[in-house]
């Protein structure tokens, strides 16, 4: 649903107010409970102070892949720990989403045809917005011919598109800014 009305108008710095979390909650169709408030709140927060070139596209699709009955948070990273993410042959390493090791691809939100795992280890201190998935439709990721895909009429497009395949959530997932400057690529031999 697109928001039209110049009030009405979304912004990372709506965390500040309960009005803008009011805007954020009917833009994303959820319930307007304390705990969805809250973590809308956490996550506007973060974005506006970590990513506050975040398109408002991109942060109302993040905060729609989100569980946001269950706790969202910000951390911080420490050197040495250890990340992965699931990744297609053609894409960077350094995006955005990650999750801790041990998290499933399976549960992670995302299309898992042409994924795998890339292994990460933290270089430096980052803060990253902690969360749980919820299930999406994918249509950011390629499909494999023949692949099942679920239509999605009134979603959000991505990329011009409304076909996507149903992805199964309820896994951890990292929000790490800037992960090229922080994390390091393993070599498949310390990957393990």
């Amino acid at each position: 649903m697109a928001i039209s009305s110049p009030d009405k108008k979304l912004s990372l710095k709506d965390y500040l107010s309960d009005v803008g979390v009011d805007k954020w909650i009917a833009e994303l169709g959820c319930t307007n409970a304390p705990t969805p408030r809250e973590n809308v709140k956490v996550a506007l927060r973060f974005f506006d102070t970590e990513l506050p070139r975040l398109p408002i596209g991109d942060a109302v699709s993040f905060l729609a892949a989100m569980d946001l009955s269950k706790l969202v948070r910000r951390v911080i990273l420490s050197p040495g720990e250890r990340l992965i993410g699931f990744r297609t042959p053609t894409e960077s390493p350094f995006k955005l989403f990650f999750a801790r090791r041990g998290q499933s691809r399976h549960t992670s939100g995302i299309n898992t045809e042409s994924r795998g795992p890339v292994h990460f280890t933290v270089r430096a201190a980052v803060p990253a917005l902690e969360s749980f998935t919820t299930g999406a439709i994918d249509t950011w990721t390629p499909r494999r011919p023949g692949q099942t895909i679920t239509v999605a009429p009134r979603a959000k497009k991505w990329f011009g598109q409304e076909f996507g395949v149903m992805a199964i959530g309820g896994g951890e997932q990292l929000i790490v800014p800037e992960s090229y400057s922080h994390l390091v690529v393993e070599e498949p031999s310390q990957a393990r």
